[in-house]
């Protein structure tokens, strides 16, 4: 749609398919910011030129343009559409603010877990807990700043572990939500939070979780001491 640098001379608004906000790495890398599906305004920036790229990552992704000027002067002279640009900026805000802590996850079963469960608040993604993911697995990895083997390793363990299920790659159900929100839960805390039944002992839900964790981050350790 447009690259970091060029002139920030229009708004835009989603109409259909996905888009993502990305920026490229001083070693070449992509990462992507922000994911952008549709009703989504985006664009905007306090300078005349963008700090970031937009991508189509989409087939038929469909979207309207806005000259910036005319646009500043509708939101200035209609309260109506001044509100509603707010709430969208607001909402743009929100997501950045979310991945900050998403980031801050420490591993990569918690990273996914917690990507997950953000799709499942973007209405354009699915209903409920059925999910159709517009991005790929490698889009995902970008997006959570880890390896495309990482990421489908830990869509693998939450399915064996009965948190979701899969009808294909792009296709997923959330069958657990308390488990996938204990898996997104910081590692340091998880003890703290576990969820337990009416005797008090912790779930077995998340005694499976907690068991494949330190299994997992075990192995990890022993390979990269290898």
């Amino acid at each position: 749609m447009y690259n970091a640098g060029d002139a920030a001379d229009s708004w835009y608004r989603l109409l259909t398919g996905a888009a993502c906000e990305c920026v490229l790495t001083a070693d070449g890398r992509r990462q992507i910011v922000n994911f952008l599906l549709p009703g989504d305004l985006f664009g905007f920036c306090a300078r005349s030129r963008h700090e970031f790229s937009v991508e189509i990552i989409v087939d038929g992704t469909a979207f309207a343009r806005y000259p910036r000027r005319q646009a500043e002067e509708l939101a200035s002279a209609d309260a109506e559409v001044a509100s509603a640009i707010r709430q969208r900026a607001f909402e743009s805000i929100s997501r950045l603010q979310a991945r900050m802590v998403l980031l801050g996850r420490t591993n990569a079963l918690e990273k996914v877990s917690a990507f997950l469960l953000e799709m499942a608040e973007r209405p354009s993604v699915g209903i409920g807990d059925d999910l159709v993911l517009p991005m790929s697995r490698y889009e995902i990895a970008d997006y959570l700043a880890m390896a495309v083997e990482t990421v489908s390793r830990a869509i693998t363990t939450l399915k064996a572990q009965g948190a979701i299920t899969l009808a294909n790659s792009r296709q997923v159900r959330i069958t657990d939500r308390l488990a996938l929100e204990h898996a997104s839960a910081e590692s340091r805390r998880r003890s703290s939070l576990a969820p337990t039944d009416a005797s008090g002992r912790v779930s077995r839900t998340v005694k499976l979780y907690t068991s494949s964790f330190a299994s997992q981050e075990r192995a990890t350790s022993v390979r990269h001491a290898g």
